[in-house]
């Protein structure tokens, strides 16, 4: 008897010994998980309640229901933000991947000199902050001082108000970003052309195909997955402008560089409607999700 309940306690204390050494990894884990709870999942699920209720921080929230979506649907300020968005993603994304594989496809050839060199250069913007990067700008494009038009007029060319010229300031904007992302897809693209097998251009040189032809019948072909991740990584990119935009334009002048982010940061901070701000922040998640989709279909597409 006495043997029995030696074992049964010997047996008891070896569970709870092996029940700690289980609980161990998780303690460690458990500093992330309280973070992600407390300042991820937590706002997430606060915020997509908010959305739903008319709040503005300070007194208790009063459920309206969809009537944020609502205003947000019959608000012209949204779409014209929502105009302005799509411009500067399709100007945007079609001249960074375009200039960004021109170049890598450049540092990949055999003919330029300097490469590494040239990509330090290329690379280094993307080390900047964004704030910085676009308070530099604020005095390349300064109307009448900045170094841009000091440098045109020198050419003896026109020099427009870059940031007060409603149909200027959007390019300026454009012109930012893709100095400072530049570098940043053209290494992406790069490590993609290093990753084609070398025996499958030199099979099509020795075909008698000439440089453009493995490039255009070739390389392009098997890079096409990292064309498509770049095309909804910058898309992605563009649907969240607001730093630069913010810093040099503050959406102006006349709304012509409000943008979605703009748009939710004055509805959330300068009118203090956090639930309003709130449904045009589902509303930015529900386009980027889209644009996820989408990534993963023609990736999915591509790969079949």
């Amino acid at each position: 008897m006495t043997a029995a309940i030696a074992h049964t306690i010997h047996k008891a204390g070896h569970s709870r010994r092996r029940l700690r050494r289980a609980l161990i990894p998780y303690l460690f884990l458990a500093p992330f998980f309280l973070t992600f709870l407390a300042f991820w999942l937590g706002p997430i699920i606060a915020s997509f309640v908010y959305s739903f209720t008319d709040w503005r921080g300070v007194l208790q929230a009063r459920f309206i229901g969809l009537a944020n979506y609502e205003r947000i649907y019959e608000d012209p300020r949204f779409w014209l933000a929502l105009r302005n968005t799509a411009f500067y993603g399709l100007v945007y994304v079609t001249l960074l991947n375009t200039l960004a594989l021109a170049l890598a496809l450049a540092i990949d050839s055999t003919w330029l000199r300097f490469r590494n060199g040239i990509k330090i250069g290329f690379f280094l913007p993307v080390t900047i902050s964004l704030v910085v990067a676009a308070v530099m700008f604020e005095m390349i494009f300064a109307n009448g001082v900045g170094l841009l038009n000091i440098t045109l007029k020198a050419l003896g060319l026109p020099q427009p108000d870059w940031l007060g010229d409603p149909k200027v300031a959007i390019w300026s904007i454009i012109i930012l970003r893709i100095w400072r992302a530049l570098g940043y897809y053209a290494v992406i693209y790069f490590a993609g052309l290093q990753a084609i097998p070398s025996d499958v251009k030199e099979a099509a040189r020795l075909d008698g195909c000439r440089p453009w032809q493995v490039t255009w019948h070739m390389t392009l072909p098997l890079l096409k997955p990292v064309i498509l991740f770049c095309i909804i990584m910058s898309t992605i990119w563009a649907l969240e402008l607001f730093d630069e935009a913010w810093v040099l334009t503050k959406g102006g002048p006349a709304d012509s560089t409000l943008t979605i982010v703009i748009y939710l940061y004055q509805a959330g901070f300068q009118y203090i409607e956090l639930g309003y701000a709130a449904a045009v922040s589902y509303v930015l998640t529900f386009l980027i999700v889209i644009a996820a989709i989408a990534q993963k279909l023609l990736i999915g597409r591509e790969q079949q």
